[in-house]
């Protein structure tokens, strides 16, 4: 019943999606909207049925039954709504009406270009509609009667990855509202301070759930996937990445339109391509052509039906720009080093890295089509091209946010070369007597000039503003407090790659292990049941120094109704490093273990963490 009810409401939500575009016309403004708002409910409403099948363990629907089991704790019924392509689909399409619904209330636009918006994101939505419905039904039912479901994948039985799909789609899926924006403003010609004060509003709104997501799913990768690292160059974390440097070089694009109405036709190429790039992910995703922990289906049916899909927004949306796209006699005012000049320089290199992450994405795929062989581009080829790409951009950053608008001038400019030389002396010989790399040499130094030169503004910022310290200081500050978060994710990225340390041991049950001036000792070894888990967890002492300091409890995993092994990270999170151990195979009465040392590893969140607080910030400004 519950099934019935979903595929019903979804198709009223694409009934009413077609009354928008039908009415769009029509003088009378209150139909339009309740049709807005009515496809809306309807798309919530068959959302929840699906959901509301996984709680109940409704095997009669097909999707249920292949994702879902009824031992299953209640938080993974739930979140095995959009543990799957075909749900995963319907909370995309969710997440769109989401968008289309929450801008039918803004009031700073005119009336013909919000509902022009409406519009274009309304005929968005129709298409992967369709796509959902002829394709991806979550609610097809089955055949035969069922008492049991197949249960949900392993690894996916997690609470960070429970939330993380939501969160990504908040900024992959809302890339559409932008889209929707821009077109609106060519079409309309209205691209005015209002239509720019918008867009960078939602642009860094969804930049910034994005980079949430983003965040989040690393952490997961960190603890979960059991290899001391979070970050693999994985195609499907590239495919993330890619919207999310465009978004960036967008949003910054955006501020330098807040001082002079420049640059639109960039702005628009730049919001194309966000969503283009979110599109083209969800093919590579969905359509079997990778393989990854992060695919969903292996379907080419499905995979050209969404590429179908990205060529008629993609190719729409360009003939658009380049029909409706105006000439820009307004002059740019570029300097040797201004606000304005930065800024471009920043949206060249993020481009340009954008692009070079493609290449190694799609180059792969392309080899295999043409010569019918499979070759892998990994972290060797982004570490060496990529990484020297931002170089330009990560030296600029720091000071950027203190440039003028106008003029050459840079307030305090002679501190910031003694804080440069200063740094990078300390550095170099920090790194001789470490015995680091050149890039442990180059990332420190990065961060380190970062955080310093970030830091001395805000602090020269204050003291002009010390008898007037209010939210607004926060708010003119925040570019530099954005930076900060990328100095010290730098810093931890740079010191837990280049720093980390990894000991393999094979021990028994109340046997030591000596690393430097720590032991840590096997203390048990424990089996414990769990409603759809055999879990078992070694239990490990670590002392420094016959100080005792922590607990650190790895385990095994066998999920029995899915017949799977899956290993769990036991981390001991110190403020100045992580104790990250994964338990091996037995052999002999034996464990083999790994254990990593990865030095600042915390940075990373800390850093990004700062960087998304400021994103909400910046809506304020």
């Amino acid at each position: 019943m519950l099934s019935q009810i979903g595929f019903v409401f979804l198709l009223l939500s694409f009934i009413s999606g077609l009354g928008i575009v039908f009415f769009y016309n029509l003088k009378k403004n209150k139909l339009f909207y309740y049709l807005v708002y009515l496809s809306f409910l309807s798309i919530v409403i068959s959302f929840l049925s699906l959901m509301a099948s996984y709680i109940i363990s409704d095997f009669s629907n097909y999707n249920v039954f292949q994702n879902s089991h009824s031992s299953m704790p209640l938080l993974y019924k739930i979140t095995g709504t959009w543990g799957n392509h075909e749900g995963s689909m319907l909370l995309w399409l969710l997440i769109m009406n989401l968008y289309n619904f929450l801008f039918s209330f803004n009031k700073i636009l005119q009336e013909k270009l919000k509902k022009l918006t409406i519009l274009f994101q309304t005929l968005l939505f129709l298409l992967f509609c369709a796509y959902v419905i002829f394709t991806s039904n979550p609610f097809l039912m089955n055949s035969i009667n069922v008492e049991e479901g197949l249960g949900l994948n392993p690894i996916l039985q997690d609470f960070s990855l429970s939330i993380h799909p939501p969160i990504l789609y908040s900024g992959y899926v809302g890339f559409s509202i932008i889209l929707s924006l821009a077109l609106s403003g060519l079409f309309a010609g209205q691209l005015d301070n209002k239509w720019i004060k918008t867009l960078r509003k939602w642009s860094l709104f969804c930049w910034s759930m994005l980079t949430a997501g983003i965040v989040l799913g690393s952490y997961w990768a960190y603890y979960e996937l059991g290899w001391g690292g979070w970050w693999f160059w994985d195609p499907v974390e590239n495919i993330s990445l890619m919207p999310w440097i465009a978004g960036l070089a967008l949003v910054h694009s955006l501020i330098i339109n807040n001082k002079a109405i420049i640059l639109k036709n960039w702005i628009i190429f730049l919001s194309i391509l966000c969503f283009a790039l979110s599109i083209l992910g969800t093919f590579l995703v969905r359509s079997g052509i990778l393989t990854s922990v992060h695919t969903f289906a292996a379907d080419y049916t499905r995979g050209i039906f969404i590429l179908i899909i990205f060529l008629v927004i993609v190719g729409f949306s360009f003939l658009i720009f380049i029909i409706k796209s105006s000439e820009n006699k307004e002059k740019i005012n570029i300097l040797f080093i201004n606000k304005t000049t930065a800024i471009i320089i920043n949206n060249l290199v993020m481009i340009i890295a954008c692009s070079t992450i493609l290449l190694g994405t799609l180059y792969p795929i392309i080899i295999e089509v043409l010569i019918n062989q499979r070759i892998s581009v990994g972290a060797p080829y982004y570490n060496s091209t990529v990484l020297p790409i931002l170089l330009p951009g990560f030296l600029l950053m720091s000071v950027a946010p203190a440039l003028s608008w106008t003029t050459n001038k840079l307030n305090n400019g002679k501190f910031y070369l003694y804080f440069f030389i200063l740094i990078s002396f300390v550095v170099l010989i920090f790194s001789f007597i470490s015995e680091s790399s050149v890039w442990g040499f180059v990332g420190i130094l990065l961060a380190v000039w970062i955080i310093i030169s970030s830091l001395f503004s805000i602090f020269i910022n204050l003291l002009k503003n010390i008898k007037n310290l209010k939210f607004n200081f926060i708010l003119k500050n925040n570019a530099f407090i954005a930076h900060l978060g990328v100095g010290i994710a730098i810093l931890g990225i740079t010191c837990s790659t280049v720093f980390k340390t990894e000991y393999k041991k094979n021990m028994n049950v109340e046997e030591s292990f000596y690393f430097k001036s720590y032991e840590l000792k096997f203390e048990s070894l424990n089996i414990v049941e769990e409603n759809n888990f055999q879990s078992i967890i070694g239990s490990f002492i670590l002392y420094k120094k016959d100080k005792f300091l922590s607990k650190i409890e790895p385990e095994k995993r066998y999920y029995d109704v899915s017949k799977i092994i899956t290993t769990e990270a036991g981390i001991y999170h110190h403020p100045f490093q992580d104790f990250y151990m994964i338990l091996g195979d037995n052999n002999n009465e034996r464990w083999s273990i790994i254990l990593y040392q990865n030095p600042l590893v915390s940075l990373i969140w800390l850093g990004t963490f700062i960087m998304i607080i400021s994103g909400f910030i910046g809506l304020k400004k």
